[in-house]
This record gives structure tokens, sequence and C-alpha cells, in this order.
């Protein structure tokens, strides 16, 4: 078994919130028919497998990738230095909201607090330039964000009522052309700055 097989299990089996396989598919088409995407930021890091994933795809990728959670991050430090990718991949143990760099980057993988994602789209924006592609991940959130009635949690339906519109807002937003894939994983908007 290959070890992204068993970072796969190994993430199903501990509960941790890996991208859907249909979702990771598209991102890492997005990579491969992309090949002027080089530099890489990630909000929400967990495991280290999108990561890793997206490294993969080309030599000439290098990734910054920001984990709030001091577990998770030891864990995607262990999983990158075992994959071989630690001289390109770089986490950081840090709030997203917080983190600071004047790098530009050409993709944004946007995976983190999903009520934050608006705020993270404005505080990186100085970080893009025109052509660099924001993708979010979860933007149906299970199908509640279309149909509350599939939840009775109010948390989860205050952010499910957050993220679409924030997913509102994207589609509309003069800055960028969006367009919002919703039988995709979870629902992925990509946005590219114009």
């Amino acid at each position: 078994m290959s070890d992204i097989s068993e970072l796969i299990l190994q993430a199903k089996k501990d509960h941790v919130p890996v991208m859907m396989d249909s979702g990771m598919a598209f991102l890492l088409e997005v990579l491969r028919t992309h090949p002027e995407i080089m530099r890489i930021l990630e909000c929400g890091t967990a495991i280290g497998l999108s990561a890793i994933r997206m490294a993969e795809i080309r030599d000439n990728i290098t990734i910054d990738t920001i984990e709030i959670d001091p577990c998770m991050y030891e864990q995607a430090k262990r999983n990158i230095q075992k994959a071989g990718l630690a001289d390109r991949v770089f986490v950081h143990l840090k709030d997203a909201s917080l983190y600071l760099t004047f790098q530009y980057y050409d993709l944004f993988f946007i995976d983190a607090a999903k009520s934050q994602y608006r705020m993270y789209l404005e505080h990186f924006y100085e970080n893009s330039h025109a052509g660099s592609v924001f993708l979010f991940d979860n933007m149906n959130f299970h199908g509640i964000v279309d149909d509350p009635s599939l939840s009775e949690n109010r948390s989860t339906l205050q952010m499910t009522r957050k993220i679409l519109k924030f997913r509102t807002h994207i589609l509309q937003d003069p800055r960028f052309r969006s367009v919002y894939y919703p039988g995709t994983g979870d629902g992925i908007v990509i946005a590219e700055r114009i």
C-alpha cells in the first residue's frame, strides 16, 4: 500500500477532516492543467495529506501550509518529512488569520474554519496577483448550506448561513472571476483574481 493510501486510511480512522476524493481529484487536475501555479498557500494543513498530494504534481511547486492545532501540525510535519517533501512544503503553526508574509502566491487553497472564509480572502488578497486562484472547499457543507432542514444543530446552521453568505459574495465580487462547482467534492468555488 502506498504512503498516500495509508495516510487516507489513517485520516478516516482518526476522523481527520480531509477533502472528499472528487474534490481532491479536481484540485490536482487544476494543478496539472495550470503549470503556471508554482507557489501555493494552504489554510488548514490537518495531517498534511493535501499538501503532499499537491507537491507531488510537479517538482517546481512549493507550499506554505498553515495549521492551528499543535497535534495536527506535528503529524503533518512528520508525514511531509516521510514523503521527502520538507524542502518544498513548509508547515506553519499559527492561526491563518494571523499569518503574515510578503510572499505572493499563485494558488490559495482555503480549507480551514468555514465561517472565516471571507476574512481569509481579504487577509490574503494582498498576497495575490492578477491570475492568482483562490479555491474554497465545503461550499455545500454536506448539503446543509442549500437545505438547512438536514441539520438541527444550531452552530452548524449558523456556520452554513455564513458559508451561503460568503458563497453569494464571492460569486458576485468584481475582483474575481468565480465559478461554483456544487457537485464536486463538498462543493468547490474557484475564484480567479482579475
